[in-house]
C-alpha cells in the first residue's frame, strides 16, 4: 500500500465486547508511533475516560470531544498536549451527548466532518466505548481503518464473529465502503496456556492476515502504568509489554506502507 497523506490514516480501536484492552492499545499504540516520530492525535471517544485518566489528563468537563460534538467547536481547539501526543479527552457529560445523539437521529458523520481540522496528523487513533451506540457510530464513520483488541478467551472469539460481521454490514451501507480492519491484536496472551494458544490458531485460521503477528504477553506493568498516567513506553521502557507494543507499532508502519515515511522524519 502506498504511504497515505497527512491526516489520512485514522484508526479504530474498537470491539463490542468491554474488557478486551481498547484503552490499552488505544494509549501505548499511540506512544508508540509518536517515539517514532509520528505526528499523533489520539481520540477519548468513551464515556468513562478511561483514556483520558491514563494518559494522567483531568476532566476536561465541557470541553474535548463533548465540545466538538455538541458544541461545533474545531478539533484543534480541544487538543490537550501529553508528552508528545496531542489528545481529545472525554468526560462522563459524553454520555449525555451520545443520548442527544441518538434523540435527534444525528447523522454518523458529524465526527468526520470535525477531523478534516487535522490534516497535520500523520495518524487519528480513537479508543471506542464497548457497544454499536452513536459514539461507535461516529468514530467508525470518521475512520479509515480499523484495529480490533481481544482477549485469548471464548467468549472473545464470540464478540470477534459478531464485530466482523457488523464492520461488514456497516461497510456495505456506507457508499464510500467504510473502514476496513487493519489487524487483530491479541491481549493478555501467555504461550504456556492451551487455550491461548488454541484461540490464537483459531483466530488466524478464520481471519488469515489479519492478526498481528506479536500477541501483547500478559504483563503487570500494562496493568500498574493507568494508574500513573503514563503509558508503557514511560512507566516500564524494558518490559515485556513495552517490547511488544513496539513490535506491534512496526508492524502497523508495515501494513499501512508508512515505513519510508516516518523514517525520513528521522524516527526515534
Amino acid at each position: 500500500m502506498d504511504a497515505l497523506e497527512p491526516g489520512a490514516l485514522r484508526i479504530a480501536c474498537c470491539n463490542h465486547k468491554g474488557g478486551v484492552g481498547k484503552t490499552t492499545c488505544a494509549v501505548n499504540l499511540a506512544a508508540g508511533l509518536c517515539r517514532a516520530g509520528w505526528r499523533v492525535v489520539v481520540v477519548d471517544a468513551d464515556p468513562q475516560a478511561h483514556l483520558t485518566a491514563s494518559l494522567g489528563l483531568g476532566d476536561p468537563g465541557d470541553g474535548g470531544l463533548t465540545a466538538v460534538l455538541e458544541g461545533d467547536v474545531p478539533v484543534s481547539r480541544c487538543l490537550i498536549e501529553a508528552e508528545g501526543l496531542r489528545v481529545l479527552p472525554s468526560a462522563a457529560r459524553l454520555a449525555t451527548v451520545e443520548t442527544e445523539l441518538s434523540r435527534r437521529e444525528a447523522p454518523d458523520t458529524l465526527l468526520a466532518t470535525a477531523m478534516a481540522d487535522l490534516s497535520d496528523s500523520d495518524v487519528v487513533l480513537f479508543d471506542c466505548p464497548p457497544h454499536l451506540g452513536p459514539l461507535t457510530r461516529q468514530v467508525l464513520g470518521a475512520a479509515t481503518r480499523v484495529i480490533v483488541p481481544m482477549t485469548p478467551d471464548y467468549l472473545s472469539m464470540q464478540s470477534l464473529a459478531w464485530l466482523m460481521g457488523t464492520l461488514s454490514e456497516l461497510a456495505s451501507a456506507e457508499t464510500s465502503g467504510g473502514p476496513s480492519v487493519l489487524g487483530i491484536v491479541l491481549n493478555r496472551f501467555s504461550a504456556r496456556k492451551r487455550l491461548h494458544r488454541e484461540v490464537r490458531r483459531v483466530v488466524a485460521g478464520h481471519f488469515p492476515d489479519l492478526p498481528f503477528e506479536t500477541p501483547i504477553r500478559e504483563n503487570v506493568s500494562l496493568a500498574e502504568a493507568p494508574s500513573h498516567g503514563q503509558d508503557i513506553f514511560r512507566y516500564a521502557p524494558t518490559s515485556a509489554g513495552a517490547r511488544d507494543f513496539a513490535a506491534v507499532c512496526r508492524e502497523l508502519a508495515r501494513r499501512t506502507g508508512e515505513p519510508a515515511r516516518t523514517a525520513k522524519r528521522g524516527a526515534k
